[in-house]
Order: structure tokens, then sequence, then C-alpha cells
């Protein structure tokens, strides 16, 4: 399958809404439970503005050409003692797991984090995911720390992996 990572526009704020209310759905591994999730397409377009406004943040998406299939996130900080790093999010639709678009989508985001002289990308990740934990080990990333019982999914706690990647170490 073909496809390519670019940044997102505003006009994709309505696939957006509706690829994150999928992800919702087809996994537990991702924050939103499908139910509380009430962003509209307007909230995506200021969202997509406003990380593209910031130098330390960036929204990707992949394209098959015919859908977007993933949607990767960094948050950069805010504040001027947080605006070296940025929060990594990623989701793929479950149609097209396996297929590279989760490696591809990180390789992109860590060759622009180098290019905007970022030192740290950052994430966390249930410690049950072990196909996104081994994808995150393969790009580079270490596991910091484990937040226990940092949520409850489906009436059970889940622990979380506090990871990171540090650049010029």
């Amino acid at each position: 399958m073909t496809f390519a990572v670019r940044r997102a526009l505003e006009t994709d704020a309505p696939v957006l809404i509706a690829l994150r209310r999928r992800f919702f759905e087809e996994t537990a591994f991702m924050i939103w439970e499908p139910a509380e999730f009430k962003d509209t397409e307007d909230d995506e377009r200021a969202r997509i503005i406003r990380l593209g406004r910031q130098s330390n943040s960036l929204v990707l998406v992949a394209d098959t050409g015919t859908q977007l299939a993933g949607l990767l996130s960094a948050v950069g900080g805010e504040r001027n003692q947080l605006r070296h790093s940025a929060l990594l999010s990623l989701g793929v639709a479950k149609s097209h797991w396996s297929q590279g678009i989760a490696s591809r989508m990180m390789q992109e985001a860590i060759a622009w984090s180098l290019a905007v002289g970022l030192k740290r990308l950052e994430l966390t990740v249930h410690t049950t995911n072990l196909r996104a934990l081994s994808l995150y080990i393969r790009c580079g990333f270490q596991v910091e720390g484990m937040r226990r019982s940092s949520l409850l999914v489906d009436g059970k706690y889940v622990d979380e992996y506090f990871m990171s990647l540090i650049h010029g170490r």
C-alpha cells in the first residue's frame, strides 16, 4: 500500500475528527473513550492552526490518496523551560496496522524534531501495548519510568510507560 506522510491542513479537520473517533472505537490504547470525545470540526481546525503556528509543534497525517489512515501530533512545551521538548501521540486506523504507517510517521516526526532543534521527544504507552512499545524502542525511545495504575480502562487499572528520545545523547 502506498501512502504519503504530510502536515495536516485546516481542510483535513472533518476527516480527522472522524478518524480520531474511529481510533477511540477500535482500541482501548487511546486516552479517550468514544462517548467522551466531543471535539468538533471547528475544534480540530483550531487545533491544527494553533499547533501549526508553534515552531515546536507538528500535526502529521498519513494519506493513502483516498483516505487519511494515521495521525501524529507533537505538542511542544509552551513554557520557556519546556520549549525544547514535545509530547507525541500517534494513532493508525486498525485496517492499516502493520503497513509501515506508524514507523514512517515516527521517522518523520524525529527528523522534524532534529530540524527544528528540539532536544527531547516524549510519550506514554500502555505497558501492554507491545506493538507500540516495540516501535518506540526501534525508533530509539527509552523507558524513563512507569506510571502505575495511571489509567482506568474497561474497569481495570492500567500502567503506562513514560518514554523519551533525547537527541545528542
